[in-house]
């Protein structure tokens, strides 16, 4: 039985639960799978982690260097995180001859063309099933089984901090801030949280997801992106007044022959599965050319889920050898623009309490081709505000169009700007 060798760096919360998990079952592995695996190293730039390692009985290094340049050791394991320097750490191990497991998505996302293209050119497997969805096994899912059902779109809830942001707001009537601090006290949110709440971590993890369906990944810079910072406990009501929940969505889909990418809240019907997804959950609805449709749920990312993950890959790695992953097969395909987006929308207006004022509105939109579903104004101007709001659902109509109607608006003296926008998916 060889004995496959391993070195990690990073020994975060993820690196941690890591060596804890690979400590517990590597009796048993060895024993049921008949696989020997050592971890040769484990490498962190913080001094105090050696005492940790120690105790549980891996060799510990603060140089990097030691790890990559080491003949014996086959497998890099990276959970650093960010871009640099764990960009530097992968591509040298590569080019040493290393395989790669890695749960960094912000890397995967913005340098994972390179990355790819230099581990299929020297054969080398990248296993990464813990940057997305880490508790749910995703990735491997869609790069065995359902890309050959010829994936058509990807409708997710990626991250499990905004989720149980907005189901708190919708269960508890608690405005944003509130719900958040709640997420804090309870761990689910790190002390700085804007890459969630941002929409930032889902436009890293729906890129990674493009890759695998479409075989190409969207420049992030280009790609229309949206967080939830701006969604209030009145737009939560009206959404649900109105048949809807508010869900922070990722979306990967191909509409002709482009492919479009978007990350931001959607109003989603109330029977749709992502719309019943609750607190620091997952879900993933794909829709397939064959006609199925397939749902995937779970916890959000954790320590624990996500050391699993790795686990599971380094398993898989040392089970199947290298299978190396063909970097964008879909080279020429074309990204959709963001100003071609055709939906739904819901309009939120603050207007003042006079006559005529949705007859205005209406005028703007309907000049734009613009053609309004429904109406809602149920409140009235008090001594405090002397603004209303006004809720409008619209019938499909072009986000450029949209976009030039809410500026217009907003211009309004009786308006008080800026208006609310949120896309409906219909699903």
């Amino acid at each position: 039985m060889p004995t496959k060798k391993i070195g990690l760096i990073g020994i975060g919360t993820v690196g941690r639960a890591f060596l804890k998990e690979f400590k517990r079952n590597k009796s048993f592995v060895k024993k049921e799978l008949n696989l020997d695996l050592e971890i040769v190293k484990v490498c962190d730039i913080n001094p105090k982690l050696k005492n940790f390692s120690q105790e549980l009985g891996f060799s510990f290094t603060t140089k990097p260097g030691e790890i990559i340049n080491d003949p014996q050791i086959d497998i890099l394991i990276e959970l650093i995180g960010g871009i640099n320097p764990a960009k530097k750490f992968i591509i040298s191990a590569l080019k040493k001859g290393k395989d790669i497991i890695t749960a960094n998505k912000a890397l995967l996302s913005s340098g994972g063309r390179e990355i790819f293209q230099l581990a299929h050119r020297l054969k080398r497997t990248i296993k990464f099933e813990a940057s997305v969805a880490s508790a749910i096994p995703l990735i491997k899912s869609i790069s065995e089984v359902l890309k050959f059902a010829r994936i058509k779109s990807i409708y997710a809830i990626l991250n499990g901090t905004t989720n149980f942001i907005l189901t708190e707001m919708q269960k508890y009537r608690v405005n944003l801030f509130e719900a958040l601090e709640k997420a804090k006290k309870k761990g689910i949110a790190e002390r700085n949280s804007s890459l969630d709440i941002k929409g930032i971590d889902s436009l890293h993890k729906i890129s990674i997801l493009c890759f695998l369906c479409f075989g190409k990944f969207p420049k992030l810079e280009e790609v229309l992106t949206e967080g939830i910072e701006r969604i209030s406990l009145q737009d939560i009501n009206y959404a649900e007044e109105l048949g809807f929940r508010i869900k922070l969505l990722a979306i990967a889909k191909k509409v002709k022959k482009e492919i479009e990418v978007r990350v931001h809240p959607a109003l989603v019907p109330q029977n749709h599965p992502l719309a019943e997804t609750n607190g620091v959950y997952n879900s993933i609805f794909i829709n397939t050319e064959v006609g199925s449709n397939f749902l995937f749920s779970g916890l959000g990312a954790g320590g624990k889920p996500t050391a699993l993950a790795v686990f599971t890959d380094l398993l898989s790695l040392v089970r199947e050898g290298s299978n190396f992953l063909i970097p964008e097969r879909n080279s020429k395909i074309n990204f959709r623009k963001r100003e071609q987006l055709y939906s739904r929308y819901y309009l939120k207006f603050l207007a003042k309490d006079k006559p005529g004022v949705l007859a205005k509105i209406s005028k703007i939109l309907a000049d734009l081709g613009i053609s309004i579903a429904s109406v809602t104004q149920k409140e009235t101007a008090t001594l405090k505000s002397k603004f209303v709001p006004i809720v409008m659902l619209t019938h499909k109509a072009k986000e450029k169009d949209l976009n030039k109607a809410k500026e217009k608006i907003d211009r309004l003296p009786i308006i008080k700007p800026p208006t609310q926008l949120i896309r409906i998916e219909e699903l």
